[in-house]
């Protein structure tokens, strides 16, 4: 009696599954032409990180939280947020990489980030020739006037109009910010920030 219940339960099981995956394998295939048709991202999109390096205190929360030790940070001395003008001051941002050989996207890390400093952004590919340049260094993005990464299909000229849309946006955000991202790795400039934000002594005029 047991026997025959088994192969009874055995089957309907299979045949539950059966139900809602053996549709999919009569549908209709939709094949997008990327890249000369943009993707579809959802809202809630888990791209490449954008990163705000003249926010970031370098609290390490987000390398902490990361559950494959994909965040690497340092820093030259304290950072805290001078709230008059959303920027970090104190110490210079010494390191930060992320090894997207091995990041999950899981967005942990920006969940836990104090100043918000950290995103997941909307760049989907990150198309390169070797292996070490998928970690990336966002001290030298910074330099260069950008929060996030730029894959190697995006600097070719041709583009479609959405991916030249896309390029156009992240290489023109925040141009009124550039001084302070290039700088945010210089002890000097960080310590002469700091001293501006730091409040006049009592008795002197």
């Amino acid at each position: 009696m047991y026997y025959f219940r088994n192969i009874y339960r055995a089957v309907r099981t299979v045949a539950a599954g059966l139900k809602v995956t053996l549709p999919y394998h009569f549908a209709r295939t939709v094949v997008v032409q990327y890249p000369d048709v943009e993707p579809t991202l959802q809202p809630r999109y888990r791209g490449f990180h954008t990163y705000q390096i003249e926010r970031c205190i370098a609290c390490e929360a987000c390398a902490k939280a990361c559950p494959v030790g994909a965040i690497r940070v340092a820093k030259s001395g304290p950072r805290k947020i001078d709230k008059a003008r959303d920027l970090a001051v104190g110490g210079a941002i010494t390191q930060y990489q992320i090894d997207y050989t091995t990041c999950l996207f899981c967005g942990l890390c920006t969940e836990v980030c104090p100043t918000e400093c950290l995103k997941m952004g909307s760049i989907h590919d990150n198309s390169c020739y070797r292996r070490e340049e998928l970690v990336t260094d966002f001290i030298r993005l910074a330099k260069q006037g950008r929060r996030t990464i730029e894959p190697l299909w995006l600097t070719k000229p041709n583009l479609p109009a959405w991916a030249a849309r896309v390029r156009d946006f992240w290489r023109n955000r925040d141009r009124d910010r550039r001084e302070w991202m290039a700088r945010a790795d210089d002890p000097e400039y960080c310590a002469a920030l700091a001293k501006q934000a730091a409040p006049p002594k009592e008795g002197v005029s």
